[in-house]
C-alpha cells in the first residue's frame, strides 16, 4: 500500500518540477525576444537633402554667385578725346573749361582753356591771362610757340618765357562794330597777341616801331603768315594798330589775308 502511494507521490512531484522548468524557459525566451543582439544594428534612413529641408535652397549653404561688376562710365574730356590728347602731347596744360563758352553765333565747338605751355626743353611759358578757343585752334597756337618762337628769340639772344596781351572768346561782330560780320573771335577761332616776354626780363613789343626788334618782328611775321590764314597787324586796319590778331579762318580756294606793315 505505500508502496503505490510512494510512486504517485514521486510522479506529482517529477510533473511540478518539470513546469516549473518550463515556465522559467518560456520567461527565458520572452526576455530574448525583446532584446536586440549586440552584434547586429540596424540600417538607418539616409538624411534629407538640405534643398529639401524648407523647400528651397539654404542661403546659408547655397554658394554665393560670383558677378563682374559693371565697367566704370568713361569720364568726360575736354573737346573730341583725338583731339584733347594731341593737345595734351603738344605741350597743352589745360585749366577746367570755362563755364560760359558762349551759345548760338557764339557757341564753341570743343572748346580748351588754357594759360601756359610746356616746352621741348622742359621749361614753361606762360600767358598774361588764360583764354578759351577751339581745340583744333589751340593746337596751332602750340605749334608755333613750342616749334617757331624759341628759335626766333633766340636770334636776339633772348629765351621765350611769356606772351602778353592774350585774348581769345569774345562774342563780339568783326572790329566790334555793330552790324558787322561775326569775329572769328566770338567762335574761339582766333588769338590776340601784344608781344613776347623773355628771361632777362624784356618784353618785345611786336606792334610799336624799334629798330632793335625789326628783326625779329619780320621773321615773326614770316611765320606767323605762314602758320595761320589770317594775320592782321599795324598797318590792316585802325583796329589792328595796337595787337596782332592771328586766326583760322576757311575762304574760298584756301585764300590767306597778312597784312601787317613792320616799320
Amino acid at each position: 500500500m505505500w508502496g503505490l502511494t510512494g510512486q504517485l507521490v514521486a510522479i506529482l512531484v517529477w510533473a511540478a518540477h518539470l513546469g516549473v522548468a518550463e515556465d522559467a524557459q518560456a520567461r527565458d525566451r520572452a526576455r530574448s525576444a525583446k532584446t536586440v543582439s549586440p552584434g547586429i544594428s540596424a540600417p538607418l534612413p539616409p538624411r534629407r537633402p538640405v534643398e529639401l529641408t524648407h523647400g528651397r535652397p539654404s542661403q546659408a549653404s547655397t554658394p554665393t554667385a560670383q558677378t563682374t561688376p559693371a565697367p566704370a562710365e568713361p569720364q568726360a574730356l575736354i573737346g573730341p578725346p583725338a583731339c584733347f590728347g594731341t593737345f595734351s602731347e603738344r605741350g597743352g596744360i589745360a585749366l577746367p573749361a570755362a563755364s560760359e563758352s558762349g551759345s548760338g553765333a557764339c557757341a564753341i565747338a570743343e572748346p580748351v582753356t588754357f594759360r601756359a605751355i610746356s616746352m621741348p626743353d622742359g621749361s614753361k611759358v606762360e600767358l598774361d591771362s588764360s583764354f578759351t578757343v577751339t581745340c583744333a585752334f589751340a593746337v596751332e597756337i602750340l605749334d608755333w610757340v613750342r616749334e617757331d618762337l624759341p628759335g626766333i628769340v633766340a636770334h636776339e639772344d633772348g629765351k621765350l618765357t611769356g606772351i602778353t596781351g592774350v585774348g581769345g572768346h569774345a562774342c563780339r561782330p568783326r572790329n566790334g562794330v555793330a552790324g558787322a560780320q561775326i569775329s572769328e573771335h566770338a567762335t574761339g577761332n582766333a588769338l590776340d597777341v601784344f608781344g613776347l616776354r623773355l628771361a632777362d626780363g624784356r618784353t618785345v613789343s611786336l606792334v610799336r616801331t624799334d629798330a632793335n626788334t625789326r628783326s625779329l618782328r619780320e621773321r615773326l611775321k614770316t611765320s606767323a603768315c605762314a602758320r595761320f590764314r589770317t594775320v592782321l597787324g599795324p598797318g590792316s586796319d585802325p583796329s589792328h594798330k595796337d595787337h596782332l590778331h592771328l586766326d583760322m579762318r576757311q575762304r574760298p580756294r584756301d585764300y590767306k589775308i597778312c597784312q601787317w606793315n613792320i616799320d
